[in-house]
């Protein structure tokens, strides 16, 4: 009886591996008819996968010496000052801004992908644990964000840049992160989009000595000294790959081609978009049919010449300034992607109505993209930082550099007739039109200093 029960024991498990290796086979034999993935495809699958692993360490988890400036924090951190701005969430704003996401998804060709990229500020990473109570999680409130979005897709890029926070990601003396911390956060957006990524070794890194950025503005003069005895490097990555910029003006009109990037000593941040102009084209040689739009604050700025690998074009305009309505934008371009670029100050602040505004304003006249079809592989230098010639020598356009709003460098062009009204970024003025961008303050609308209507002057206010 023992022997019988053995032997059926292994007759049912003799039959029990004959019908796994059946269905393995059938299985295998179905994956083989099935559509294989191009190599592309397994590439991007494969690079999702790696981790990404840089310098880390926990600096929230170390006392420091540390005291507030203006509102500024300034931490020893490493041996050096680092100013970070404290951040308190705000869960009105943080939800206006999710749903404004959802709106504008809505509105549009649902084949149209909208991703959500809230990028923190340094005190995420670097504030000492003494201090850490004094501060909002940035990374709840993007958690927050998050649920509430609905089929807009959010980049998470917290993780990654806490993988490399012992690195220069964001700049000790500015409120805004450093271009390598952008290029770490481009990685995580492109291969969620599913398109290629250049390596950094494929950028040309440039660095500038002795920088001081913007948060020598706002601290006091022992913050400030502080500063300005450990200043610290600007360094940021020129793509060798070959692109063309467009410049346009904030309606969207076409203005002219130039070098993406054109130092400004005194203002070093303003190397990106030649200065100062807040709306472009990047037309690249990439050929995958994908074009993307970046809406961005100041953290966007960084970003986009890390884009010039990934899509055909891509277009970049700034919350505060671009004057089109960003739906019939994205409808006349026949924009594939839609990325929103904001730090959690701008997403948690009242920045965040300006993009109700962008979705709602009307643009004025007809909304057209005028700029040159140049092809960026064929054309090669035309425009693009590769180039040797200047703006002035290949269009015969003078350009005058002055401070304009929120002391950016602004961009006169006296090309133009005197029957049209020239453009002066550090103003637009025409008397006749009434528009003054030092301040707009015949109508509603207020974009300078004084009150009345919405007020998109230093305070970023939305008021009525």
């Amino acid at each position: 009886m023992k022997s019988l029960r053995l032997k059926t024991l292994a007759c049912a498990l003799a039959c029990a591996v004959l019908v796994t290796a059946a269905a393995c086979g059938e299985k295998e034999e179905k994956a083989l008819t099935q559509d294989s993935p191009s190599p592309a495809e397994s590439e991007i699958v494969s690079e999702i996968e790696e981790p990404d692993v840089g310098l880390h360490k926990d600096y929230d988890k170390e006392n420091a010496e540390a005291y507030e400036s203006n509102g500024v924090l300034i931490v020893d951190c490493d041996g050096k000052k680092r100013g970070m701005e404290i951040f308190v969430s705000n869960e009105s704003y943080a939800e206006f801004y999710g749903n404004e996401l959802n709106t504008i998804k809505d509105r549009l060709d649902p084949r149209v992908n909208i991703y959500s990229m809230i990028v923190p500020t340094a005190c995420e990473f670097y504030c000492p644990a003494n201090k850490r109570g004094e501060i909002d999680s940035q990374k709840e409130t993007a958690e927050y964000i998050k649920d509430i979005l609905v089929n807009v897709k959010a980049v998470d890029v917290f993780q990654t840049l806490n993988n490399h926070n012992a690195e220069e990601i964001y700049f000790r003396t500015d409120n805004r992160w450093a271009p390598l911390g952008a290029y770490y956060a481009g990685k995580v957006f492109a291969k969620q989009a599913g398109v290629d990524y250049a390596d950094i070794s494929q950028y040309t890194k440039v660095e500038h000595p002795e920088y001081i950025g913007n948060l020598g503005n706002y601290v006091d003069s022992q913050g400030l000294l502080d500063f300005q005895s450990d200043p610290e490097t600007f360094t940021y990555y020129k793509p060798k790959a070959k692109f063309v910029t467009h410049y346009y003006d904030e309606e969207f009109e076409y203005l002219t081609d130039g070098p993406f990037f054109e130092e400004v000593p005194d203002s070093m941040y303003e190397t990106f978009f030649k200065g100062g102009y807040y709306c472009l084209k990047l037309s690249t040689d990439v050929k995958n049919g994908r074009k993307l739009i970046i809406v961005k604050d100041d953290y966007g700025t960084a970003l986009a010449p890390f884009m010039t690998s990934s899509f055909e074009e891509v277009y970049v305009v700034d919350i505060e300034y671009l004057e089109a309505n960003l739906v019939e934008m994205i409808e006349e371009f026949k924009i594939t992607d839609v990325l929103y670029v904001m730090n959690t100050f701008s997403v948690t602040g009242d920045r965040s109505y300006l993009l109700e505004n962008l979705r709602s304003q009307a643009t004025h006249g007809t909304l057209k993209d005028d700029a040159p079809d140049d092809n960026a592989a064929n054309e090669g230098s035309k425009g693009s930082d590769t180039a040797a010639e200047s703006d002035e020598e290949s269009s015969g356009v003078e350009y005058i550099y002055g401070v304009g709003v929120n002391n950016q460098i602004g961009v006169i062009e006296n090309s133009q007739p005197d029957d049209n009204p020239n453009y002066d970024y550090g103003g637009y003025e025409d008397p006749a039109a009434g528009y003054d961008y030092g301040g707009y303050d015949e109508g509603d609308y207020d974009y300078g200093n004084d009150d009345g209507g919405y007020d998109y002057g230093d305070d970023y206010g939305y008021e009525e």
